[in-house]
């Protein structure tokens, strides 16, 4: 019986510093800091984008969050886009 209650121990120990270990390894979560709204003196729209599909900036969250409208470049130009689609549910088979 001292053997089994032994071996339970030294498993419960194994755990507990493995688990401490995974978690030690882990990258803390960083929120970064709020970002100022851009000034009214800087009317030109900031586009975040790729090749052809970008976000373009129209505010700020107090959060720091980006908020605006999805454009796509055509032409040399930055169009806005117009999202289609309708929302279904979802169900099980």
């Amino acid at each position: 019986m001292r053997k089994w209650i032994g071996v339970g121990l030294v498993w419960v120990v194994t755990l507990v510093a493995t688990g401490l270990w995974v978690h030690a390894q882990s990258n803390p979560r960083v929120i970064p800091p709020p970002r100022q709204a851009p000034t009214p003196d800087n009317e030109i729209p900031i586009i975040i984008s790729g090749n052809d599909i970008g976000f373009r900036v129209d505010g700020w969250n107090k959060d720091g969050t980006p908020t605006g409208r999805i454009v796509v470049h055509q032409e040399g130009k930055w169009l806005e886009v117009t999202l289609s689609g309708r929302v279904r549910p979802l169900t099980a088979n």
